[in-house]
């Protein structure tokens, strides 16, 4: 029997009729963004494959959303097994990285530390020995993204962080969104989703000059669904009511168990879940704003794939999940893209309708991210491109951003889909002040966390509905919040205590319970100011 063989990876299997590239490259653990899961909509496992008569023709969807020479790996079957099938798939450009985000000053207490004894120094996690010192001590704190994961190597002797590091979430080869994963779950595949995010955790250790068996503790966080995958936690259960974790507390495994490629006897800290979709990153986010400690009322926005808001102060805080996909993240928009080198990362449209954009790292521009997107749909509300519904005007059926020939383009269907996103966020925040009995001006800070919040424009993110029609002065952009929460758990006993008890003064809202949530849904995905 012939075979297939995956390059550059120089994977192969056999072949057999009727099985899609895509489940082979799934198989093999082959990286490829398969963001709506293979469904045939997303039109991005774009591959090469030769030769051609090995497999099935060209089906509809790929006449339509494939580019010419390629295939679609979710949609090209074998046809026949007496050839090698030699598939070529491309190589992602890396995320552009955030490298930091607000860090505070945390008294050094990590629960992994040096001890001297009489038998010579040791490394002790709290009071079990778990190996010889060997001249150095670090910890890992990750923030395991729908998307994206996001590393810090911290030394635990100085506190400081000395690396940074991110990837695209190996699972979206299974979907770009936890709805799609919590499916794949329910197959009896889980195990599946829980060694690609895993590997790509080692696969960024093993990039860094720190030895893997110096490192003897990892602090994770996530929302609820990537958090528990992390660990091995059943996630089915989440696809139908009442959407709630096998369990809210926070989680120790060793490393050994979860084949992470640290020191074997390494522990895994899981920070815990609020509940429902509301998970340990949001937890994360209100420790490192220190919002429990605000007299103040404070919002903090984390958005993403899955977006958290939390709105509140030291005598309680409200916080909700809201299910915005990955549009601003480039799916589902026809030249959307990742935050990668190319990616046109702001835009502005002159009077007489000129458009100018930066890309990130100065590149040719591949396509538009998410900041860029926001940038976008501001400037074409200011200058009458689109009405206040999103519609295209003067008859325009899309608007060219790159090229004569519409290289890079945003048409009425990616308007819409971008709607359907900042909606739900809208949603989010007035269910949560409106809950919290708070209005627009009740908020004296509102905090953007996370790599995307860190780099839109707010003012035009206020301008297309988004965010709180909120004075500029008062939003205050705060990075990686959620990976900082984890690094003060690794390096502070205090921190970590501090971080257990978040839940206990916390409210969890469920928007798809809220009476109006609907009419207030159709309401946002309006083009007008947000109004509280």
């Amino acid at each position: 029997m012939a075979e297939i063989l995956i390059k550059p990876h120089g994977r192969k299997a056999k072949l057999r009729v009727g099985r899609t590239i895509l489940s082979y490259l799934q198989e093999l653990d082959v990286e490829i963004d398969a963001s709506c899961g293979g469904r045939g909509v997303c039109g991005r496992c774009l591959v090469k494959a030769i030769p051609d008569e090995s497999l099935a023709p060209l089906t509809e969807v790929e006449r339509r959303l494939a580019k010419p020479g390629f295939r679609l790996a979710c949609q090209a079957k074998i046809l026949r097994d007496d050839q090698n099938v030699q598939v070529e798939v491309p190589t992602y450009a890396r995320y552009k990285i955030l490298g930091r985000g607000v860090e505070k000053p945390v008294p050094l207490n990590p629960p992994v530390l040096r001890r001297f004894t009489p038998e010579g120094e040791k490394v002790y996690w709290r009071n079990v020995m778990v190996d010889e010192y060997r001249g150095e001590i670090y910890g890992l704190a990750l923030d395991v993204g729908t998307t994206t994961l996001a590393m810090y190597w911290v030394n635990l002797e100085t506190g400081v962080v000395e690396h940074t590091s991110s990837m695209l979430n190996p699972q979206i080869r299974y979907g770009d969104n936890v709805i799609d994963r919590i499916n794949y779950a329910r197959t009896s595949r889980q195990t599946d989703l829980e060694n690609a995010v895993r590997d790509g955790v080692n696969q960024m250790i093993l990039q860094r000059p720190i030895n893997p068996d110096h490192i003897y503790e990892v602090a994770v966080v996530g929302n609820t669904i990537m958090r528990d995958l992390f660990i091995g936690h059943p996630v089915s259960q989440m696809g139908e009511a009442p959407f709630e974790p096998l369990s809210t507390s926070p989680v120790n495994k060793s490393a050994g168990e979860l084949g992470l490629k640290v020191n074997k006897a390494a522990n895994v800290y899981a920070l815990p879940l609020i509940g429902h979709f509301v998970g340990a990153d949001a937890l994360a986010v209100i420790l490192a704003t220190e919002m429990h400690h605000s007299r103040d009322i404070v919002m903090a926005i984390d958005i993403g794939t899955n977006t958290e808001i939390a709105v509140g102060c030291e005598g309680g805080i409200m916080v909700t999940s809201c299910a915005s996909g990955p549009a601003f993240e480039g799916s589902g928009v026809k030249c959307g893209i990742g935050a990668v080198e190319g990616a046109i990362q702001s835009v502005e449209i002159a009077e007489d309708l000129k458009i100018r954009y930066e890309t990130i790292g100065g590149a040719p521009p591949i396509g538009i991210c998410g900041s860029g997107l926001i940038d976008l749909l501001a400037q074409m509300l200011d200058r009458g491109i689109i009405d206040w519904r999103g519609r295209l005007t003067s008859g325009r059926g899309r608007l060219t951003i790159v090229g004569d020939n519409g290289q890079i383009f945003i048409d009425g269907e990616d308007i819409d889909n971008l709607k359907l996103a900042k909606s739900a966020i809208n949603v989010g925040a007035k269910a949560l002040m409106k809950h919290y009995g708070v209005g627009v001006k009740d908020i004296s800070r509102l905090y953007l966390a996370g790599a995307f919040g860190n780099y839109i424009n707010p003012m035009n993110a206020v301008k297309i509905g988004m965010l709180p029609n909120i004075p500029l002065r008062k939003i205050v952009k705060v990075g990686n919040a959620a990976i900082e929460g984890a690094r003060e758990v690794l390096v502070s006993e205090e921190k970590r205590d501090e971080a257990e008890k978040i839940p206990s003064k916390t409210r969890h809202l469920r928007l798809e319970v809220e009476e109006d949530f609907h009419d207030m849904f159709i309401q946002g995905l309006a083009f007008s100011r947000y109004r509280p």
